[in-house]
């Protein structure tokens, strides 16, 4: 039966607020997870940085084959597969099994049910002037699922367990997002590649060689490194000196603030350029970094710091997928946009480690907060001189039109 492009658009929504938990729920579970096992903080963070690795591999192998016979096929079995790891986890008895349910089939599944996937599907359905905040809406997906199902998670961890909220989480994604997907994720034709043939892996090797493709690349690199911040925001926030119940609220206004972001870059990235909106979205994360390292007697301040350091994060993930999607055009953009996730799932899977070293060394976060802070502002810096030195680059960025394939 067909359906609205708005109808498709809030339905991708639902459904990637859903798989999204797979972010969203892994600050909660682990300070259970390091007290029941009684491991480090780095042993406890492996199966996040295996999921991430997961995650970009996903991306790339699952963006090809969207890009040969469309995102649907994709889709839909990347729920199922979620839902799976999700129930494995929940059964998990040792490191080993966390890794494996948690880092290997929630990570893989990711890459072909999360947010470039269907930004990818969502971007084949609109034309360039409203294709941001198009793909935007998308991004607000988990910002969503932190928002709504931080509170959810967190009393089902303290009434009961967290192998019980893992098996919820699981029984979910089955029930719930797997139907809606199945109604709602279609392509503008369903089953069908783009273009006249299936492009092949050597094709986008000209865009590669880009010099400002490659600073966007590296500017991905420091946005997965920042996930640090998403993965440890519990933790992060009960190290300066508040209470786990704070620490599910900081995830909330994470979750709150990061939905208003990306809905904000992406409309003014369709009317004031991508490029220097992601520029301006970098920026701000760097500064409010900066703030996040002080210390803090408030929690207001503390939660305003939250959402000026870690809200802008989806909204500089919308724009720059839409950029990489203008330049290759859609019969590349779910290869290309895989090959970034790489770099960015390099940067999330590296981030949160080393922050646990950090944090098992120093007792604190704030040395690489401050790190990351700087890391953040050059990217930025970086991302306006790149549109600004390729100017055939630019102009197409900025009139958001597709380059020939």
């Amino acid at each position: 039966m067909p359906i609205s492009r708005t109808a498709m658009v809030l339905m991708c929504v639902a459904v990637v607020t859903m798989t999204s938990i797979a972010i969203s729920s892994f600050p909660l579970f682990l300070p259970p997870i390091e007290r029941e096992f009684g491991w480090s903080r780095a042993t406890a963070t492996l199966p996040y940085m295996v999921s991430m690795i997961g995650w970009a591999v996903g991306a790339v192998l699952f963006g090809k084959r969207a890009d040969d016979f469309g995102a649907r096929g994709v889709i839909l079995p990347g729920i199922a597969l979620m839902a799976v790891g999700f129930l494995g986890m929940g059964l998990s008895q040792n490191l080993w099994h966390l890794m494996l349910s948690y880092g290997v089939l929630v990570g893989l599944a990711m890459g072909a049910c999360g947010l470039t996937i269907v930004s990818l599907l969502v971007s084949k359905h609109f034309e360039a002037e409203g294709r941001g905040f198009a793909v935007s809406m998308i991004q607000t997906a988990p910002s969503f699922s932190a928002l709504l199902f931080a509170p959810v998670l967190y009393f089902l961890i303290q009434a009961f367990e967290w192998r019980t909220a893992a098996l919820a989480a699981g029984g979910m994604l089955g029930l719930v997002a797997l139907p809606l997907a199945w109604i709602g994720a279609r392509d503008p034709q369903a089953g069908s590649g783009h273009g006249n043939r299936r492009a092949g892996w050597g094709d986008c090797l000209p865009y590669l060689r880009n010099r400002s493709m490659l600073l966007l690349f590296a500017a991905r690199l420091s946005c997965g490194v920042a996930f640090f911040q998403i993965a440890h925001l519990v933790a992060l926030t009960m190290s300066k000196g508040f209470s786990l119940a704070s620490g599910a609220t900081a995830v909330s206004v994470f979750g709150a603030t990061a939905v208003a972001a990306a809905l904000l870059f992406g409309w003014l990235s369709d009317r004031y350029g991508r490029a220097s909106m992601l520029s301006l979205s970098y920026l701000v994360r760097g500064i409010g970094t900066l703030f996040l390292a002080l210390g803090f007697t408030n929690e207001l301040y503390f939660y305003a710091a939250v959402a000026v350091a870690i809200g802008p994060t989806f909204g500089t993930v919308a724009v720059q997928n839409v950029m990489f999607y203008e330049i290759v055009g859609p019969r590349l953009a779910g290869v290309v946009l895989g090959l970034s996730f790489i770099v960015h799932q390099i940067g999330a899977a590296t981030g949160p480690m080393i922050a646990s070293i950090a944090f098992d060394r120093t007792g604190s976060y704030d040395g690489f907060m401050l790190v990351m802070a700087v890391i953040l502002m050059v990217s930025g810096l970086l991302v306006y001189k790149s549109a600004d030195t390729d100017t055939d680059l630019r102009e197409r960025l900025l009139a958001g039109r597709p380059s020939a394939s």
